[in-house]
């Protein structure tokens, strides 16, 4: 019988480099992408773009894309694109902060 702990850790070493990558994309790339990234999963994306500054140096927009792999399955509903890809790739960096979580508590 297969053990799970190390179908968790093969989970999360093979998506962290994928999470990895599009941190970087967000946090150092261009604007459009996490500015499409808060259209597309804020409640009211204008109200937050005033109230929250995205600092695109460093880890401002990281952060931001790393609270909303958190809080996807909760703010799902509100998205604006109904794209199966895009529920997918949320879902799976969902998948990867509970993994790091089931890790740090639990191993």
């Amino acid at each position: 019988m297969l053990e799970i702990k190390p179908l968790i850790g093969l989970l999360f070493f093979s998506w962290s480099l994928v999470y990895f990558y599009h941190l970087v994309v967000y946090s150092l790339g261009d604007k459009k992408h996490i500015h499409q990234l808060v259209d597309n999963l804020a409640k009211e994306p204008e109200i937050f773009k005033r109230k929250n500054y995205i600092a695109m140096n460093s880890m401002g927009a990281g952060g931001l894309f790393s609270y909303f792999c958190l809080v996807y399955p909760f703010v799902r509903h509100r998205r604006r694109e109904r794209k199966c890809s895009f529920d997918v790739f949320m879902f799976l960096n969902w998948l990867f902060f509970m993994t790091v979580l089931y890790l740090f508590f639990f191993v």
